[in-house]
């Protein structure tokens, strides 16, 4: 019995098409994925979530096309995002590994540290959380270390955090804040 027909039984109600047919769609999409990745980890993954979504959406959606042909969709737009922030991921790694290797080289001058302590404690007058988020941020604390500490969903940390800096920045660049 081919994919389609079993999907038509499956909507109708059938568990032993709807088990045949995500046992079916398992082993397709895992050699695709494995092949296209190369990792079988993160394609393991990228499966089980492929899958539970075609579950969760394959009695509802009225499909046009094919069901192997949505079912494949469905798969392509989970390999599009694991790349995307597997890219993001690279990225971010990147930049971190060359800000420190940044740190090593620079030597110490006094008087940017004064200017930047100046700037930590005008800062903290303005806004406590501020100099918090920035202190506990340069101490090395993960984000969600930091949400703990601070009580704060990690959206608003992002958001504490981009606005500190951007304080941080206008002291050390003009000598005050606003």
């Amino acid at each position: 019995m081919d994919t389609n027909s079993l999907h038509n039984l499956a909507r109708t109600g059938d568990q032993a098409a709807e088990e045949e047919l995500f046992r079916r769609l398992g082993a397709r999409f895992r050699l695709f994925v494995e092949h296209r990745v190369g990792c079988r980890q993160d394609a393991e993954e990228m499966v089980q979530d492929t899958l539970l979504v075609i579950l969760k959406k394959y009695k509802k959606t009225d499909i046009t096309t094919s069901f192997a042909a949505w079912a494949y969709r469905v798969l392509e737009f989970e390999i599009l995002r694991y790349y995307k922030k597997k890219g993001l991921r690279e990225r971010k790694f990147g930049e971190l590994q060359r800000s420190e290797s940044g740190r090593e080289g620079r030597s110490s001058d006094p008087t940017l540290k004064r200017r930047l302590l100046d700037c930590l404690v005008r800062i903290g007058r303005q806004n406590r959380k501020y100099a918090r988020i920035l202190n506990l941020h340069y101490q090395g604390y993960t984000t969600g270390e930091v949400c703990r500490r601070l009580d704060l969903t990690e959206n608003y940390s992002y958001v504490l955090l981009s606005r500190a800096r951007s304080m941080l920045a206008e002291c050390l660049d003009r000598g005050d804040i606003k």
